[in-house]
């Protein structure tokens, strides 16, 4: 709400909508089959355009370290390594607990 506030209900709308696209990125490309509830609990608490530069580190750390397009856990190992990383710094928790413990 205070975003809308301060920023208005379009560019909240516009924000919403690079969440959703960027969710589909990352299910798309980065999803080992244990991720999305990971994915959707980073897209929605930390800060979109963040996120996707977070996308595109990925990608260039993919790339150096010649990993196959195949190869989703590990694709999927150094997004979450650097979503982590984020919201360790930003103070938020996106990690699954599991609720056996």
């Amino acid at each position: 709400m205070n975003f809308i506030k301060e920023h208005g209900i379009k560019e909240f709308i516009e924000n919403q909508m690079k969440r959703v696209n960027i969710l589909k990125n990352m299910i798309e490309n980065f999803d080992d089959g244990r991720s999305r509830s990971f994915y959707c609990r980073a897209t929605a608490l930390l800060d979109v355009e963040r996120i996707d530069r977070l996308l595109g580190e990925a990608t260039r750390r993919i790339n150096e370290e010649k990993v196959k397009s195949s190869d989703i856990r590990s694709k999927a190992k150094i997004l979450k390594g650097l979503l982590n990383e984020v919201a360790i710094e930003e103070g938020t928790e996106i990690k699954i607990k599991n609720q056996w413990n």
